[in-house]
């Protein structure tokens, strides 16, 4: 039986989007004994990321964090990974120590996108890292250019779309949070990461 990995997302968009884009990366990385679990676990950001203390080093919410692995390990799930936006908050802060949490109670990983989902479509999109001679890893708000690129663009009916058209190689050398979620991933499974 393969092992399965369990996701959690925040957006609408994601809940089709990123189980997608995990499989296209096990198939990247050549990993056939895992499968990703198709009905990610929806959870705010409220819930995974404490803003009760100041930002940009915000760590998780530990409540949200337990009730996540909770229900994954409920699927049953071998792992667990977790993906939020950073929008203005510190992926290294964030990460290590919700990963931290996460293995109290099962495997997996923690990946914080900087600054949101879009930013990813955004770079495989165009294929470069600025845009209007701006980083678009530092744009606030990359779901507002993604509009004027894809006519009439909303998270819950382009996410998957624009997901399945990622180039994992391409991808992976202009954005390092997304080289993080393919090296997490490697890692969560026992993988072999190729180099950038």
């Amino acid at each position: 039986m393969p092992k399965n990995l369990v996701c959690v997302v925040e957006g609408h968009g994601e809940v089709e989007a990123f189980p997608n884009l995990c499989t296209k990366i096990l198939h990247f990385l050549e990993v056939f004994d895992w499968v990703v679990d198709q009905s990610p676990i929806k959870h705010s950001r409220a819930n995974l990321v404490d803003a009760r203390m100041p930002s940009p080093s915000r760590p998780p919410r530990k409540e949200g964090i337990s009730r996540v692995v909770e229900l994954a390990s409920r699927r049953p799930a071998d792992a667990v990974l977790v993906i939020c936006d950073s929008d203005d908050d510190c992926p290294a802060a964030w990460g290590p120590a919700t990963v931290e949490l996460i293995s109290q109670r099962l495997a997996g990983g923690a990946v914080m996108i900087v600054r949101e989902f879009e930013a990813w479509l955004l770079l495989n999109q165009i294929g470069a890292t600025e845009y209007d001679g701006r980083s678009i890893e530092t744009i606030r708000d990359a779901k507002r250019i993604l509009k004027k690129l894809v006519t009439g663009y909303k998270p819950t009916t382009h996410q998957l779309e624009l997901t399945r058209k990622i180039d994992i190689p391409k991808l992976r050398e202009l954005s390092d949070s997304f080289d993080k979620l393919v090296r997490t991933i490697a890692q969560v499974t026992g993988a072999e990461c190729p180099p950038r």
